[in-house]
């Protein structure tokens, strides 16, 4: 329980700074919302770092737990049963600020998840071509579903411990908070890394969306400007304190100007010489031949419910599901490469040798 002495500095709050914070807060929203409309609108994920996503899910999860074990929050919190509630709203406004932008992001995290499986299923199904390939769509589809699961289990294991504490141990609130404190600046210190090299890899940015990344560049400009002025009055020796900053900074500058180049260097070819969104070690596997293995995998999903017993039996007992082809075990795959060993073997063949002549290039 709060004691009204404790909410006196809370019962008027500061005008200009509740409208700076709200307009943050749709700052952020419009930050995002290009990067929403670009997945959709593509509907693929291809683009998106694996590692990126989860990285920045677990981090958003770190920062939800910090922000609420702050015994300042805790105050704020239990603060609104004294004050008014424009003065309520005022003090949670940090931690509303914190959840909102987490929120945003887990959005992206649910459709990389959605768009993955679907862009996998609808080339299966033979209704669209993904961009990415076969090989690697299949296996983004097959992936995305553990980081769900990672992250649901990561974040219900960090606010169930954060929940225990605050009602079993509430003098270690401050130090589990400062923990928390400690895996956000890990886990955004490391999640730019991947995107930046999947980025640079492709070569293009794919469901990433260069508005957005535009929008946050002021952002990354004002986290790397904090790191210098921390190098300045810290020095080396205090790089654990601005490490963080400046390497966080200077991926989302490096990644908004290879978003800046690519999208110049498309606009400058002819439109008859621009290629679909398909990497360069995709485009061997894009063959008719690599094809092969996802028309065998779609027709066997459309025909298993057609298939006589009989002819059930001879494919042994392996048979994918006929709802969710996706989810067929690799076991049956490999069933169908073993059925067509020379199919799999030109496939080989041509890899090889285009790979070679990429290389001879």
């Amino acid at each position: 329980m709060t004691e009204p002495s404790k909410c006196a500095h809370l019962t008027e709050p500061s005008i200009p700074q509740f409208i700076v914070s709200c307009v943050l807060m749709v700052w952020l929203l419009i930050c995002y919302l290009p990067q929403w409309a670009r997945i959709i609108s593509r509907q693929s994920a291809e683009g998106l770092s694996t590692l990126y996503v989860l990285l920045g899910s677990l981090s958003g999860v770190c920062a939800v737990g910090n922000i609420l074990m702050l015994p300042s929050s805790a105050v704020e919190m239990g603060c609104c049963r004294h004050n008014t509630r424009f003065a309520c709203v005022s003090g949670l406004l940090g931690v509303l600020q914190v959840v909102f932008g987490i929120g945003c992001f887990w959005v992206i995290l649910f459709m990389y998840v959605y768009y993955s499986e679907e862009e996998a299923e609808a080339q299966a199904a033979g209704r669209r071509s993904s961009f990415s390939g076969p090989e690697r769509t299949f296996r983004r589809a097959r992936r995305a579903y553990l980081i769900l699961l990672v992250a649901c289990a990561f974040a219900f294991a960090i606010l169930l411990s954060s929940a225990i504490i605050l009602n079993r141990f509430p003098w270690l609130a401050q130090g589990w908070a400062d923990i928390l404190g400690i895996a956000v600046a890990i886990f955004a210190c490391v999640q730019w890394v991947p995107q930046t090299w999947t980025t640079w890899h492709l070569g293009h940015l794919g469901s990433l969306s260069l508005p957005s990344l535009c929008l946050m560049v002021p952002v990354s400009q004002y986290t790397w400007i904090f790191g210098i002025n921390m190098i300045i009055r810290l020095g080396l020796r205090g790089w654990s304190a601005w490490i963080v900053y400046v390497l966080v900074g200077t991926m989302q500058v490096l990644l908004a100007g290879m978003g800046i180049c690519f999208a110049v260097r498309d606009h400058q070819k002819p439109k008859d010489e621009r290629k679909a969104s398909v990497p360069a070690e995709d485009d061997c596997a894009a063959s008719p031949s690599s094809d092969s293995r996802w028309d065998l995998y779609a027709s066997r999903a459309r025909a298993s419910s057609s298939l006589s017993r009989g002819a059930r039996s001879m494919r042994s007992d392996i048979a994918p599901d006929e709802r969710r082809p996706l989810l067929a075990s690799c076991a049956a795959e490999r069933l169908d490469y073993q059925t067509t060993p020379t199919a799999s073997r030109s496939v080989t063949e041509e890899r090889d040798t285009c790979r070679t002549e990429r290389a001879q290039d």
